[in-house]
C-alpha cells in the first residue's frame, strides 16, 4: 500500500504536535494519566470497579488487539486470547479518533514534522476531519501551544505497541 507523501507527512505533523501534553506533563512532574476524579467518572461510566481502573473495559472487541480508552487515557495491548500483556496511561491530543474498531494503516520509525521536532514509533489508525489520528513518542518538544491528533505514550511502552501494532491490526476505541 502506498500513502502519499502529503498525507503521511500531515499525519506526522499532527501526531507531533499532540506530544504537547505528555511532555508537558512530563516537564512538569504531572501525573500523566487523569485527575482521581476524572479517571473515576470514567471507570464507573463503563461498569469497572474504580478500584481497578487498569482493567480492561467492557465490550472492548476480542482477540489480538490494541485498545484505547479516550475517557481513561490507557491503552492495552491484548493477546488472540483476551488476556492483557500491558497498560499503559497515554496523554490524547485535540482531535480525538471515533469510538469503534480501527486498523492500523501506516506506520513510521522516526519522523520529523513540518515544525521541526521529531517523533518515533509513529502508528496511524484513524482519520478525523482529515486528520490522521495514533500512537507515538515525542523526542523533542514543540512549542506549548501547539496541539494535534497525536496520542502521546511513554517511550519505555512504545516498543510494545510496536511490536504489535503491525499494518491491519485493530485498534479498538472505547469511551
Amino acid at each position: 500500500m502506498q500513502i502519499r507523501s502529503g498525507i503521511l507527512v500531515g499525519g506526522v505533523l499532527g501526531m507531533a504536535l499532540g506530544t504537547v501534553g505528555l511532555l508537558t506533563a512530563q516537564a512538569s512532574d504531572a501525573p500523566l494519566r487523569p485527575r482521581h476524579g476524572a479517571a473515576h467518572r470514567a471507570a464507573a461510566a463503563d461498569g469497572v470497579d474504580t478500584a481497578d481502573a487498569r482493567a480492561l473495559p467492557a465490550a472492548s472487541g476480542s482477540g489480538e488487539r490494541v485498545v484505547y480508552s479516550l475517557g481513561r487515557q490507557r491503552v492495552w495491548l491484548v493477546d488472540e486470547r483476551n488476556r492483557v500483556r500491558r497498560t499503559y496511561p497515554v496523554v490524547g491530543g485535540e482531535v480525538a479518533p471515533a469510538v469503534g474498531t480501527h486498523r492500523v494503516f501506516a506506520r513510521e520509525g522516526a519522523a520529523r514534522a513540518d515544525a521541526g521536532y521529531r517523533v518515533t514509533d509513529l502508528v496511524l489508525f484513524a482519520s478525523t476531519g482529515g486528520a490522521n489520528v495514533g500512537f507515538c513518542t515525542p523526542v523533542d518538544q514543540p512549542a506549548p501551544h501547539r496541539l494535534g491528533p497525536a496520542i502521546s505514550e511513554p517511550a519505555k511502552d512504545a516498543d510494545a505497541l510496536w511490536q504489535q501494532a503491525a499494518i491491519g491490526t485493530l485498534v479498538d476505541v472505547v469511551r
